[in-house]
């Protein structure tokens, strides 16, 4: 049954599937995509999006929203593998999730073998390293769970070392203090806020832990979805373009203006 669901997920060209037990997750997280759940689900198919898609040394957003939004283009893989699993298996139901889910992903991705969970707090997976996405599709079939990754980072601490705000060390995450967090964030900045934002240099995101990890994994995306219309510079001109097909487009014009003058400022 499960090579099946996996012929399934690879004719949509999405090569790293593995099964965890919905019971076996610490606890689904609140969110409205909740409501979708299917009932009597009992396993999660976890799957890995590579997004990797290549180098841009000149660039001022972070490497995951370089390329068009990722959530509708993954979203509509996962669909696509859904009408199939219908299909393959009637009288059951497939939901597909990607990133607004009840699913905590990267437990449920290392309960399904596909790779760990590194002190940055982000999975680590073999090839593709830490340049994943991760999508889920919950269903009411009663699946054989993969044998679960349960090895952690050792005695490495590169991400730590290398975090420049103080945001990951070893008492944990403190996302107040995340530059990625803080491109982010709407409304006033402190103004330790603002140099965070100066002295990274980019408007979205930080991919400072995810460089220095000595398992990064840069191998290109094999998934054309992920690698579309990339644009490495997010300027004045370009914004409006950029709003209409970039992840970082929900959080609108004023943030980005906002982070924008900071990087000038910067210089």
């Amino acid at each position: 049954m499960k090579q099946k669901i996996a012929r399934l997920f690879l004719a949509q060209g999405i090569e790293r599937v593995g099964v965890c037990a919905l019971k076996d997750l610490p606890q689904l997280m609140e969110c409205r995509a909740k409501s979708r759940m299917p009932a009597q689900a009992q396993s999660v198919i976890v799957c890995l999006l590579p997004y990797y898609p290549g180098e841009y040394p000149e660039r001022n957003v972070a490497r995951y929203a370089l390329c068009d939004d990722y959530h509708p283009a993954a979203l509509g893989l996962l669909e696509r593998v859904c009408a199939d699993l219908g299909q393959a298996f009637p009288g059951h139901a497939f939901v597909p999730f990607v990133d607004n889910s009840p699913i905590p992903e990267v437990q449920a991705a290392a309960l399904a073998g596909l790779g760990r969970k590194g002190r940055h707090g982000m999975l680590i997976a073999s090839t593709y390293g830490c340049h994943v996405f991760i999508g889920s599709v919950v269903t009411d079939l009663a699946l054989e769970p993969d044998q679960p990754v349960t090895e952690g980072c050792g005695s490495c601490r590169a991400c730590l070392d290398a975090c420049p705000s103080g945001a990951l060390s070893e008492q944990g995450f403190v996302k107040e203090r995340c530059r990625s967090f803080l491109t982010q964030k709407r409304g006033e900045l402190e103004p330790w806020q603002e140099e965070e934002i100066r002295r990274g240099g980019l408007i979205w995101g930080c991919d400072v832990c995810l460089d220095a990890c000595p398992c990064k994994g840069r191998v290109l995306s094999p998934l054309e979805e992920m690698r579309k219309n990339p644009l490495p510079i997010l300027t004045r001109e370009n914004l409006d373009q950029a709003l209409a097909v970039k992840a970082y487009a929900y959080r609108g014009e004023k943030v980005l203006l906002r982070n924008l003058k900071l990087i000038e400022q910067g210089k």
